[in-house]
């Protein structure tokens, strides 16, 4: 498995990575490429694709954040992997690989939130020693120590 950064050349990979992890998402369903280019050229988003065979098994995009103090924060809005390719460490890989993201674009600080109800979710973040906010959603939050 490998793990890809999509970049501004990338809108049709872009397209075709959520065709084939979420097919019935808006992004794979629509036909604007200018969205997908914009995304892909905005500084402060990501998109990482995983790739079996060179065949999208799994996807995470997020965006990073900056503080009125100045401080930047990495948080991953969506992670996604191919029911036939859960539990071989995709989603791990790509979690790992959007911290490192963040870390190598100076943040700080690492993000995400899942469902109470996907204890699978919880697991994973947990694993990877996500320190768990208890009240509200259900939220995972990093150090991201910058010479790691």
């Amino acid at each position: 498995m490998e793990i890809r950064e999509l970049s501004s050349d990338d809108g049709s990979a872009l397209h075709a990575l959520f065709a084939a992890v979420l097919p019935d998402s808006p992004t794979a369903r629509s036909t604007d490429a200018a969205t997908r280019q914009a995304f892909l050229d905005d500084p402060a988003t990501f998109a990482l694709g995983a790739y079996a065979d060179d065949a999208p098994v799994g996807l995470a995009w997020g965006i990073q954040m900056r503080s009125p103090s100045g401080r930047l924060t990495t948080y991953l809005h969506e992670l996604d992997v191919r029911a036939d390719h859960r539990r071989q460490g995709t989603g791990t890989a790509l979690v790992e690989a959007a911290m490192e993201l963040g870390r190598a674009r100076g943040s700080t600080r690492f993000w995400l939130s899942t469902g109470g109800h996907n204890d699978i979710a919880q697991s994973l973040y947990e694993s990877l020693g996500g320190d768990r906010k208890p009240k509200g959603d259900v939220n995972y939050w990093w150090e991201l120590d910058r010479d790691a």
